[in-house]
């Protein structure tokens, strides 16, 4: 198991420099033309990485979702990697990066009260005390830094933004659990950045006259794009979609912890913001709140859980879950 710990651990560091990149990014590049050109890196890095991997199960060919897979991939994509990439975009340009990441580490603990809210997920005690310390540690944060370098509205806004990225990326994550057919992490990871890629298509090139502001940005900030692209979509997305086929759903969860950790080291190394002791205490209550909903154990499987499984076989179902799709991140 040491090797899923690893792989795991990578992917969440590299999650954590999201937020960090886009920082750096959005200095020079607007929102929407950023996100579009880190999503087609994504598509041609994941598209040859498709295309070279043996074909898995004696080389049946992937299962075609059908209509109400469509939707859901659909939905996943709006949300997770259209709306979520607005929203964190915007809400870290807004924000401090140690903030947002700290904000953003919440994503575990929405995860669990979206499940009670659309599908009829129980609270337990031990979630609703993990529930409650991120959020004294998320509004700890944000009222004793009083909105950081940015003041005001601004800053309110960007918080605010934060909280809907949070949101969507636990939308996206209970939705995939409605999916019928499996599809391999990064044949999943491919379909939603290209879908993703195409709703950025139109207002990316409407912010950027369609590439012309594009010239004078400098080669830096187009390894970052490229980076945030091949290292955030790709990678961090497969390794975390892959750990789930060897280990529960909540250690997956847990470590996720480590994001904004990870997060709020880089910006101090990148971007010259200063941790201050607040930031450690809240950082400690979002991350504890996070482990006291992780180290929850499992209920027992009923046996009728695999619902409506996919028609290619009976060893896979919906029950399969979709891991910490940072597509969101996507």
């Amino acid at each position: 198991m040491r090797a899923v710990h690893v792989k795991m651990t990578v992917a969440t560091v590299l999650l954590g420099s999201y937020l960090v990149a886009s920082k750096l990014i959005l200095r020079e590049v607007p929102v929407f033309t950023a996100t579009f050109v880190r999503l087609v890196a994504a598509v041609v890095v994941l598209a040859v990485y498709v295309r070279l991997r043996p074909p898995e199960r004696g080389g049946a060919r992937p299962a075609r979702p059908g209509r109400r897979d469509a939707a859901v991939l659909f939905a996943q994509t709006l949300l997770g990697v259209f709306l979520f990439s607005v929203f964190a975009m915007y809400g870290v340009k807004f924000t401090g990066a140690i903030e947002a990441g700290v904000l953003l580490g919440m994503v575990p603990i929405s995860i669990s009260l979206v499940a009670v809210v659309f599908l009829g997920e129980r609270l337990t005690g031990r979630r609703g005390l993990g529930i409650a310390l991120a959020v004294l540690g998320a509004v700890s944060i944000n009222v004793m830094s009083g909105g950081g370098r940015t003041a005001g509205a601004h800053a309110a806004l960007g918080v605010l933004l934060l909280v809907c990225s949070v949101l969507c990326e636990a939308v996206f994550v209970t939705f995939g659990k409605l999916l019928r057919t499996p599809i391999a992490p990064a044949r999943l990871s491919l379909i939603l950045s290209v879908a993703g890629a195409l709703m950025f298509l139109v207002p990316a090139g409407f912010e950027s006259h369609w590439g012309a502001s594009l010239a004078g940005v400098g080669w830096q900030t187009w390894a970052l794009m490229a980076y945030t692209g091949v290292a955030i979509n790709g990678i961090a997305v497969v390794l975390m979609y892959d750990s789930l086929d060897s280990v529960d759903t909540t250690v997956v969860a847990a470590f996720t912890a480590l994001t904004p950790v990870s997060g709020a080291v880089l910006s101090v190394l990148l971007l010259g913001e200063q941790l201050r002791a607040y930031h450690l205490v809240g950082m400690v209550l979002v991350v504890g709140g996070v482990f006291v909903v992780a180290k929850e154990k499992p209920a027992a499987k009923k046996g009728k859980e695999s619902v409506e499984p996919a028609g290619d076989g009976p060893e896979e179902s919906a029950e399969r879950p979709p891991a910490y799709s940072g597509n969101a991140v996507s």
